[in-house]
């Protein structure tokens, strides 16, 4: 049995009552009011009790039996409909419940009933009880299912987005206690020096017969010569004039210059691991630093907004009802960017299935948001319940192109690509250029980009993403792995896009007639663990254009200014096709390189549309 609210009280209320209102003599409102609750989905037992019960109270014998049996033979009717096609629609119960209201008052005129009303008192009657219920079934179903002021349940809560913040803490802690670790050496203290010349002195000295004259005087000179000479070998300068100078005051100058050489060399082999320790340290700081800021991200929970969208929800429903699709859980969620997303929890009667992109167009109509269905949702809903996820849909589109070329005597190409759709309303596309050509540069370039969309699909930001890419390149080991970066990340709501640019060739932006340059002077990733990410940001409108570029792309044209020339070709293509674009610019290099293709060559071209509404 159905859960009863108050609601449904009122309802049925009013279908009693409804038994009062006598026009003519005849009780339109009886069978119209019974079957805009029967298709409310008021408990239908409680409902029928209601109506019978009013007519009993105020209606007379004949009339009662009258509308007695056609409400008797409008909810038969509505059944079998809905058994046989496993849905019945509220205009078909309106025609159903005038039909049977018309027939069973002709069957009583044809049986000389008493008061019963003529063919055309009949017909009037069947009209209004069927625009009655077709008007109000929906608005009554909204009144139904709208819940605004309904308190919400308490959440119980456990804590995990608590922990999460408590582990993003910690993490950012332990990155600044690392990064406060970093204290990197480029020369020797006095201390460090001094320890030398102990050293040498102990190793040396000690066993001279001179060595009383040397060092036991109260300002010995060979403090400050052996002191001279050490600060030279430090700041890298010629160290004749020292080397004379310890002649001068020792017999065994050679012994002491070559062991004060190897004291030296240990210690600056030293330092380079120190350094290269502290670099480590640095990189893991980075990634801890990262790892914090995924977990803050992960933190952030879609906020539930259900009660706001009370009327939204009810119409939902009710389409969800019309089309005979049964309704499990339904809520509507906000997340960090300010995007609403639909959980609809639902099945259809059996052997029906209904296409789930229709079911998005639908409730794009109903509401002022434009929904599309999420890609792991099934194509067709069926008898099955699963959850289906609705989002909502992106303000631009964005259509991409490629061409490439390989350099002459490969046979793969050294840059890889890109073009990531994100679940966030991000499109993010991507070119690296691995260092040199062929297979090697080809599985450079390749662990770039893989990791880089590894990154951006767990949810960090491009930047966070390079640095942690380059601090994994780094400490590769003896391998070294240098490749350049170009990434741009729009935004398809706002239309703002971010460069990111390592090492990379210009980018360039058209903007109708117009195009702007973005240029880079930083070195690839994986040479240095402390490096530096050039960016950009540009606000993209309708038909603007990225075009992005490897460095054999540019450097092969044989031009004083290659950068104007590839401005001046963008400016002859007029194509809208992204595609397109991307073959001619290609078309257009090769004609200034005489055919010939020095270079591996990648051209990649993204067009922003803004969609209709």
């Amino acid at each position: 049995m159905k859960r009863v609210d108050v609601k449904q009280l009122i309802v049925c209320a009013l279908a009693l009552l409804a038994a009062n209102a006598n026009v003519g003599g005849v009780y339109p409102l009886v069978p119209a009011v019974f079957m805009v609750g029967f298709m409310m989905g008021v408990n239908r037992s409680l409902l029928l009790l209601a109506s019978f019960a009013g007519l009993i109270i105020f209606v007379p014998i004949v009339s009662m039996i009258k509308y007695s049996l056609a409400i008797l033979a409008a909810v038969l009717i509505v059944k079998a409909i809905e058994w046989y096609y496993q849905r019945c629609s509220g205009a078909v119960a309106a025609i159903v419940a005038g039909a049977s209201t018309l027939a069973v008052g002709q069957f009583c005129a044809m049986m000389h009933l008493k008061d019963s009303p003529n063919l055309a008192i009949s017909m009037l009657e069947a009209l209004f009880v069927a625009g009655f219920v077709h008007l109000l079934v929906r608005f009554g179903y909204l009144f139904l299912q709208w819940e605004p002021l309904k308190r919400a349940s308490p959440q119980i809560t456990v804590g995990g987005t608590k922990r999460l913040e408590y582990y993003a803490e910690s993490f950012e802690q332990l990155s600044k206690t690392f990064g406060q670790m970093n204290r990197y050496k480029e020369d020797f203290t006095a201390e460090e020096l001094s320890r030398m010349q102990s050293e040498v002195t102990g190793r040396i000295c000690v066993s001279c017969g001179q060595c009383a004259i040397c060092w036991e005087q109260e300002n010995p000179p060979m403090y400050q010569v052996m002191y001279r000479f050490l600060q030279k070998l430090q700041t890298g300068y010629l160290t004749e004039n020292s080397a004379r100078e310890l002649e001068e005051h020792c017999p065994y100058s050679a012994e002491l210059i070559n062991h004060i050489m190897q004291i030296f060399e240990k210690a600056r082999l030293n330092m380079s691991w120190y350094n290269r320790l502290q670099e480590n340290r640095e990189v893991i700081a980075q990634q801890l630093n990262a790892m914090a800021y995924i977990m803050e991200d992960c933190a952030k929970e879609n906020v539930d907004i259900s009660r706001q969208e009370g009327k939204f929800l009810a119409n939902v429903k009710y389409y969800c009802r019309e089309q005979g699709v049964q309704i499990g859980q339904i809520k509507m969620m906000e997340n960090a960017n300010g995007k609403k997303i639909l959980l609809l929890s639902c099945k259809t009667k059996t052997g029906r299935c209904i296409p789930v992109r229709e079911m998005a167009k639908q409730f794009s109509a109903i509401g002022q948001e434009r929904f599309v269905t999420r890609p792991d949702n099934p194509v067709l809903l069926g008898s099955e319940e699963v959850l289906l996820t609705f989002v909502e849909d992106n303000r631009y589109s964005v259509y991409q192109g490629l061409a490439r070329m390989v350099k002459e005597g490969e046979q793969i190409s050294g840059d890889s690509f890109s073009f990531l759709h994100l679940q966030d309303g991000r499109f993010v596309m991507s070119l690296s250029d691995g260092m040199g050509s062929g297979a090697v540069a080809s599985k450079e370039s390749e662990m770039v980009i893989d990791l880089l969309e590894k990154f951006l699909v767990a949810g960090f930001l491009p930047d966070a993403s390079i640095r942690m890419m380059n601090s994994a390149m780094v400490t590769h080991g003896e391998n070294n792995l240098f490749s350049t970066v170009d990434v741009a990340d729009m935004d398809l709501d706002s239309g703002t896009c971010q460069l990111y640019k390592v090492g990379a060739a210009p980018t360039f932006v058209k903007h109708g007639g117009h195009v702007a340059q973005v240029t880079c002077e930083n070195p690839p990733i994986g040479l240095f663990s402390k490096m530096e990410i050039q960016t950009a940001q540009v606000t993209l409108k309708h038909g603007d254009f990225i075009v992005m570029v490897s460095d054999g792309v540019l450097e092969h044209l044989y031009v004083d200014q290659p950068e104007e020339t590839m401005k001046e070709i963008l400016n002859l293509i007029e194509t809208t096709n992204a595609k397109q674009m991307a073959r001619q610019i290609l078309e257009y290099i090769l004609l200034y390189t005489g055919g010939t293709v020095r270079d591996d060559m990648t051209v990649l071209v993204a067009g922003i549309w803004e969609k209709d509404r």
